[in-house]
């Protein structure tokens, strides 16, 4: 039986958070954060280029609609090169391989 905190487990864990961190927000807070600097970036752009954004609401928020899902990717993918480095560190700490 595994002990409640394995030794072998917390040294990887922690050697992987070096170069692959965890993810600490959910899913929503990354779809929001993605929307929310998707939406600054146009705002951005428009004063840039003095093009006002309201008659192009549809633009802004299709844009906004698509970064939600991009957000989501983003911590996905870093929650698994999270978990695929504390597999290659739980290996290299000779723990094996764990699922």
């Amino acid at each position: 039986m595994m002990s409640p905190i394995d030794p072998h487990l917390e040294k990887a864990r922690l050697a992987a958070a070096g170069y692959a961190p965890a993810p600490e927000a959910s899913a929503l807070i990354y779809g929001l954060i993605g929307m929310a600097l998707f939406s600054v970036g146009m705002w951005g752009a428009g004063l840039f280029y003095d093009l006002p954004l309201m008659p192009h609401v549809s633009v802004v928020v299709a844009g906004s609609l698509i970064a939600f899902p991009v957000g989501i990717w983003l911590r996905k993918t870093r929650k698994r090169r999270h978990v695929d480095a504390c597999q290659v560190e739980l290996a290299r700490l000779g723990g094996g391989r764990r699922s």
